[in-house]
């Protein structure tokens, strides 16, 4: 007989094995899969895949927006999304999306064994409310920036926030993506004794350092002695016009140097403007968006992270699992992994003068230092932040079996 769709009865499922026991219901307050791409839309896709792979039954529960996939019930990899409509009016959208969720997690609760929620806003407070009443443990996932920027780590919360703060309290365990955030939880007056540092994944099959022969390498370099790469969102939380501003000290030292920046976003235009201001347009390459990014990343010497602010960078982990030694910000995440003269080099967040002098003992170390450097960050990584090691983790809080 047809295993039935656990959120849609009405419909079969593909045919499986698992029970309730091994299902993880994740919820996610952002669109998904987002267009373009996104770190907490892509860690949720990688857990999934990798759980789903695995023999674990996974829904993944998101809002229905317009900038996104429009079906409400869609499959992706082996697993499940629902996507919750709602009227797009302030207030009452909000207050229709939540109810709505609150039915679904009641309706369907024996269809899951325990929630992952990912961003701790909303959606979160209400699934801790309603996961203790229906006795399902519940992981909550801080990413960063949502939650930092006037959110639940708020130490002076207004009403709202406070109100939100109580609910999430409910939560059987959080996961920190970096130290700075489960310090900030604790502070926030969260239980320490709940809080489980896991960082994101990154794919370190996909992200690997480039064979010998590798023709994407050669060109991208196209002659160029030495590379250095930003991945990203070209938006002004990355701090890319800070970077511009120091690259004409780099090239005053190295005229063989470039910069790459892989990635759009709103700040394109005005970047191209000031790099032809500051003389460096003919050193500065302005990719675009790239569905190969490892290509990049393999034809590169450094990774740069010049952001003012993170969670935890993906593009970070993407760096150094490719076996670059990274320039990054003290920031939340990037201070986690790049160790100063071993695995980067870091400097202030928003200090041209630091960065500008990290730049160039960078592209002054020899090229056998550089490559030591980049050996250990992939070490560094494969140990900490693969997708095997992070999942197993995720497992042992789900309390889920998994195929081997």
């Amino acid at each position: 007989m047809p295993v039935q769709d656990p959120l849609n009865p009405s419909r079969p499922a593909a045919r499986s094995t698992t029970g309730p026991r091994d299902s993880v219901l994740m919820v996610l307050e952002c669109a998904f899969p987002a267009w373009g791409g996104g770190g907490a839309e892509t860690q949720v896709r990688t857990i999934a895949r990798w759980l789903s792979e695995r023999g674990v039954r996974v829904t993944v529960v998101v809002p229905r927006v317009s900038y996104a996939p429009q079906a409400t019930r869609d499959q992706l990899d082996g697993f499940q999304i629902v996507r919750i409509s709602y009227p797009h009016v302030r207030l009452l959208g909000a207050a229709v999306m939540l109810t709505r969720l609150v039915w679904l997690l009641v309706r369907r609760r024996r269809d899951y064994s325990v929630v992952h929620v990912v961003i701790a806003n909303n959606m979160a407070a209400v699934t801790c409310v309603v996961a203790r009443l229906l006795g399902k443990p519940t992981i909550v996932k801080l990413t960063g920036l949502h939650e930092m920027a006037g959110g639940i780590l708020a130490t002076n919360p207004g009403a709202l926030t406070a109100l939100k703060q109580r609910a999430l309290q409910l939560a059987t365990h959080y996961q920190a993506t970096s130290s700075r955030i489960a310090q900030l939880l604790t502070a926030a007056g969260f239980a320490a004794d709940k809080v489980r540092l896991i960082p994101n994944a990154v794919d370190t099959a996909r992200f690997s350092p480039a064979p010998a022969h590798d023709g994407d390498r050669q060109r991208i370099r196209s002659g160029a002695g030495f590379i250095a790469v930003f991945t990203g969102r070209l938006v002004p939380e990355k701090g890319l016009e800070l970077l511009l501003r120091a690259w004409p000290a780099v090239v005053s030292r190295r005229q063989d140097a470039r910069l790459l920046l892989v990635g759009e976003g709103p700040l394109r235009d005005n970047l191209r403007s000031l790099a032809e201001e500051l003389g460096i347009a003919e050193r500065v390459s302005f990719v675009g968006h790239s569905d190969s990014v490892e290509s990049y990343l393999r034809a590169a010497d450094l990774g740069v992270l010049p952001s003012l602010s993170e969670g935890l960078s993906n593009t970070l982990l993407e760096f150094m699992a490719t076996g670059l030694p990274v320039v990054g910000s003290r920031v939340s995440g990037t201070e986690d992994f790049v160790v100063p003269d071993e695995t980067g080099w870091l400097f202030d967040a928003g200090s041209a003068e630091q960065l500008e002098c990290c730049l160039l003992q960078a592209t002054s170390a020899a090229a056998s230092v550089l490559e030591r450097m980049g050996s250990r960050a992939r070490e560094l990584v494969v140990s900490r932040a693969s997708i095997t090691a992070v999942a197993g983790r995720l497992v042992e809080l789900y309390g889920v079996r998994v195929d081997s």
